[in-house]
């Protein structure tokens, strides 16, 4: 099993809650031990803690298999680039990073760090930040620094039924994606975060439906917490993509408002878990 979160944001309440849950007596029994940790990005700015998110993170992949990739927010910190969004304290608490502490992200031979991508062959599973489309075939020629905004941190699904550029990144249609992931994988799952709110999407031949408002929520209590749960049967002859909501609350309407979200993966049989916490 995979636990999977997307969009901490330097939120390590929100963090320590999802492990607390996880790690439960009555959760393992129910959904089993996860071995693998899938981190989606943005786990800096917006929230207040930020070097203490990074030392748990680390300090989990010492006994976990850790895959983590970019998020624009990462990005944008490593990189120095303007995003809107964090507060006075928040970016005290960032500016009090230092080297050791930005070790997690690692740097690349070309200057860059960490990866856009992540794809497992043998689980057809294919993990983004955004979005899955090269960017070097959605981008216009000459850009300067707009052209970040298509990279696939940045990329976004599309509200409408057609594709564009905004402020906020490359709007892409569903079939966009699932286009460009049969180049490399068949009968996958797509997992992404960066909107903050939960979807699922399936492709059935060449037709896309979304369809997780069509799954009642459940809700049940693990330990001391109030799990509300959405469950995804994965079937083998179609393709998914599925967007976790936020993680990390901390910095967004104020810290509380909104519940710490996150997922599992089974394999056997395949089905994706979407869980949120709440208070009670």
């Amino acid at each position: 099993m995979d636990l999977i979160f997307s969009d901490i944001h330097a939120d390590i309440n929100a963090l320590e809650s999802i492990l607390k849950v996880v790690n439960t007596n009555e959760f393992k029994e129910k959904y089993g031990e996860f071995l693998r940790i899938l981190n989606l990005g943005d786990v800096l700015e917006r929230g207040t803690h930020p070097k203490q998110v990074l030392q748990k993170l680390d300090e989990l992949s010492l006994t976990y298999t850790m895959e983590s990739i970019m998020g624009n927010h990462d990005e944008a910190f490593l990189y120095q680039r303007p995003v809107s969004g964090s507060s006075l304290e928040s970016l005290d608490a960032h500016y009090s990073l230092n080297e050791a502490d930005l070790e997690f992200f690692p740097k690349n031979k070309d200057g860059s760090f960490g990866r856009q991508e992540f794809v497992d062959k043998k689980y057809q599973l294919m993990c983004v930040h955004g979005g899955p489309l090269n960017p070097a075939e959605i981008t216009p020629k000459g850009l300067g620094l707009e052209s970040w905004l298509y990279q696939k941190t940045w990329q976004r699904i599309s509200e409408e039924d057609f594709e564009f550029f905004s402020y906020a990144g490359y709007h892409y249609k569903p079939s966009s994606a699932f286009e460009e992931v049969k180049k490399q994988l068949s009968n996958f799952i797509i997992l992404c975060g960066h909107q903050h709110v939960e979807t699922a999407i399936k492709q059935t031949g060449n037709k896309s439906k979304e369809f997780l408002f069509e799954i009642p929520p459940q809700k049940e209590k693990i330990g001391n917490f109030f799990l509300e749960k959405r469950e995804i049967s994965i079937n083998d002859s179609e393709n998914y993509l599925i967007r976790l909501g936020l993680a990390g609350p901390e910095g967004y309407y104020g810290a509380g408002l909104s519940a710490p979200q996150f997922g599992i993966i089974d394999y056997n049989p395949r089905k994706v878990i979407l869980f949120s916490i709440n208070k009670k």
